[in-house]
């Protein structure tokens, strides 16, 4: 089947009012800055991660009953309630409170987002080409990221709640774009047979598989390092001496290496396959941590690295997950994953947040980032997450699949 290019410019279009550049560079020293520590910035984003997880399922099932477009429309809105608030709480509770909300919508587009994709594709293009247009798109977003962290750092200077305001004015851009594409919802028989009960069995059945299982938990490990990680670049850059205007172009270069990186996940795809690409993860960044432990200043480094290597992953990661699911429930599924993801990160923050306001960002990230390779590493020799073969496996199937 022909691309429609137009469908695909518009889905690049609505991947660019999803960026996050206005308030990512200053979002932790906007915290930092009000008097709190690196404690309670741990408790903020494992709030974030933890609030995605109890809105992973109802997202991805609303997905699945009301259809993508309503409910990736009220995801744009709850993300732009969530930052717009940011910017004038001033309170504990207030600012947790609003990274729950911002957290509720970024769950409305996690599982939604790429089971519409790989729909959209399917029914005017060619799904074989999700791991492409996802991976260009996520350069279209990062090369937004990047023009907007610019802004973002400067406007800090000027006012601090200026980036939060520009970034909700975003998000809320996106929805008349996604009313410019087709509906692209599941049969009608379908869509009445799939209940809740239906939901809670299908993501058994998909846990129950370990081509599914194993690829979670191995791609968790990492997803929490990279989420402790992002929670001490902020303070890390600011004791290396780099000042608030300064963040906003070095996060910009952090999205224009992961625009340039993330291009790539089709061609990784093509020669490496999902297991060779997922297993250059341990090594990849082994060598990095024990560089970053010996050198610290080389951390800076590793801070492009995990960006970028997550924006090869990601695309690859939901390739190989989409080819595994069938349509119906698909969105229930990949949400079950990132909410699994989202545990993963949110845990792990809120036990070692302590122990990086003790140890400082610079010694911390090293120490943990090692303890998490070494448990990968076992288990991917130990559990094979990666196997071959393709089949799906619906609610009807009751089974893994026989290639599991």
């Amino acid at each position: 089947m022909a691309t429609d290019e137009s469908v695909v410019r518009r889905y690049y279009l609505f991947r660019a009012t999803n960026a996050a550049g206005f308030y990512l560079p200053i979002s932790v020293l906007y915290l930092l800055d009000r008097g709190f520590g690196l404690g309670f910035v741990a408790l903020v984003q494992a709030t974030f991660s933890l609030a995605m997880l109890a809105a992973e399922i109802p997202s991805g099932y609303l997905g699945d009953r009301i259809g993508r477009r309503a409910s990736l429309a009220v995801g744009s809105l709850l993300r732009a309630a969530g930052m717009a608030g940011y910017a004038f709480v001033d309170t504990p509770a207030g600012f947790v409170a609003m990274q729950a909300v911002w957290a509720t919508g970024w769950a409305f587009r996690s599982g939604t987002g790429d089971a519409w994709l790989y729909e959209l594709l399917a029914r005017t293009c060619d799904d074989d080409e999700f791991a492409r247009i996802k991976g260009r798109g996520s350069t279209v977003l990062l090369l937004t990221s990047a023009v907007t962290a610019i802004a973002g750092g400067l406007l800090y200077g000027v006012a601090h709640e200026l980036p939060f305001l520009l970034s909700a004015t975003l998000a809320v851009s996106g929805v008349p774009v996604l009313y410019t594409f087709p509906s692209v919802r599941v049969d009608d028989a379908d869509a009445d047979a799939f209940t809740v009960r239906e939901a809670v069995r299908m993501l058994r059945v998909q846990a129950s598989r370990e081509s599914v299982r194993w690829l979670v938990a191995y791609v968790g490990l990492f997803y929490g390092l990279f989420g402790l990680a992002r929670m001490v670049e902020q303070p890390a850059l600011d004791v290396l001496g780099v000042p608030a205007a300064g963040l906003g172009v070095v996060f910009a270069a952090f999205k224009l290496v992961s625009a340039g990186a993330a291009s790539t996940a089709g061609w990784f795809e093509d020669r490496l396959g999902a297991r060779g690409v997922l297993g250059l993860l341990v090594p990849v960044f082994a060598v990095a941590f024990v560089l970053g432990a010996l050198f610290p200043v080389l951390l800076v480094p590793t801070f492009f690295l995990y960006r970028s290597v997550r924006s090869v992953v990601q695309p690859v990661q939901n390739q190989y997950l989409n080819d595994r699911l069938a349509d119906v429930g698909r969105a229930t599924v990949l949400s079950g994953v990132s909410m699994v993801l989202s545990l993963s990160s949110g845990l792990l923050k809120l036990a070692l947040g302590g122990i990086a306001e003790r140890l400082g960002p610079l010694a911390f990230l090293p120490r943990v980032g090692a303890v998490l390779v070494v448990a990968a590493s076992l288990l991917w020799f130990f559990t094979r997450p990666v196997r071959s073969g393709g089949s799906t496996t619906g609610v009807s199937g009751g089974g893994a699949a026989a290639s599991d």
